[in-house]
């Protein structure tokens, strides 16, 4: 079983390779009504949690937006697999870092530092492109998917222009294995924590919402510099990335702050281009079971 479902993986992403993106848009464009209008894909949860974060907006607004949702997942969807074939060329092309230069002072003098993104944009492109723009090793934290055939697989395609990969469960040990190697740790850190008793809760978004805590507990115990990279979608197909830094290294930082300052830029970034955010996800349904059991 597992084999089979590798076998129609490589199939998928092989045909993808010869799809133009005029075709690909198109095919978006038919993907996003069948997920919206007829198959409702997770509309529910797409629409409480707009409601939530936004109680200003009215009905119609939050059916809008929930529309612009369906179009912007569709396009990532498609974009993702389409991502695993491009070429070097076609991806800097499409994904344009524009202040990259912000890490040169650091791998000239041999640091390391936390790159902090979210599900905004198309963080997949991200995860492929950005070793293409810096000197540093680029280290990446994913979790494992249970189909260890499709896992290798898939790996070895994101890993194909230069990315490290660690599963969540090693992130700590590869951390302490690359001292010394001017490395650039990239988290996905908007994620719903397993474990809620650790978490830092943080109101965002208009509710209160717990956050990974490693992420602020490796930058004060390494004392890495900290810093966050907004995606922009430009057009269909076009994005530009901009870094900006969130806490300077070995910078005294009280527990959760790191955390604090993560979510308030991120809920900057949502409130700019709200349906470009991964609003399909039941980002919340930890802390509402919470909430009743309270």
């Amino acid at each position: 079983m597992q084999k089979s479902a590798l076998l129609f993986t490589k199939m998928v992403v092989k045909s993808f390779a010869i799809v133009p993106f005029g075709w690909l848009y198109l095919l978006s464009d038919w993907l996003s009504f069948v997920l919206n209008k007829i198959v409702g894909y997770r509309k529910k949860v797409i629409l409480q949690n707009l409601h939530n974060a936004f109680p200003e907006k009215k009905d119609g607004e939050i059916s809008v937006l929930a529309t612009t949702y369906y179009n912007h997942l569709a396009d990532l969807l498609l974009e993702s697999i389409k991502g695993l074939t491009m070429n070097k060329a076609q991806l800097q092309h499409r994904f344009v870092y524009r202040n990259p230069e912000i890490f040169t002072p650091l791998f000239e003098n041999g640091e390391s530092a936390i790159l902090l993104g979210s599900h905004f944009g198309n963080w997949e492109w991200g995860v492929l492109s950005f070793p293409l723009s810096v000197n540093h090793e680029v280290l990446g934290t994913y979790k494992p998917l249970k189909n260890r055939y499709l896992d290798g697989y898939l790996n070895s395609l994101r890993k194909q222009w230069g990315l490290h990969l660690t599963s969540m469960s090693q992130a700590g040990r590869a951390v302490i294995q690359q001292k010394g190697k001017p490395t650039i740790f990239v988290l996905i850190a908007d994620q719903t924590p397993a474990d809620i008793k650790n978490a830092h809760w943080v109101n965002f978004l208009n509710q209160d919402t717990p956050f990974l805590h490693g992420m602020d507990k490796l930058a004060r115990q390494m004392g890495y510099p900290v810093f966050y990279f907004e995606i922009e979608r430009v057009s269909q197909g076009r994005y530009e990335v901009f870094f900006s830094p969130l806490c300077e290294a070995k910078e005294a930082l009280a527990e959760g702050e790191v955390t604090r300052r993560f979510a308030a830029v991120l809920e900057q970034t949502i409130q700019k281009n709200p349906a470009n955010w991964l609003w399909s996800h039941r980002r919340w349904k930890r802390a509402r079971k919470k909430e009743k059991v309270a």
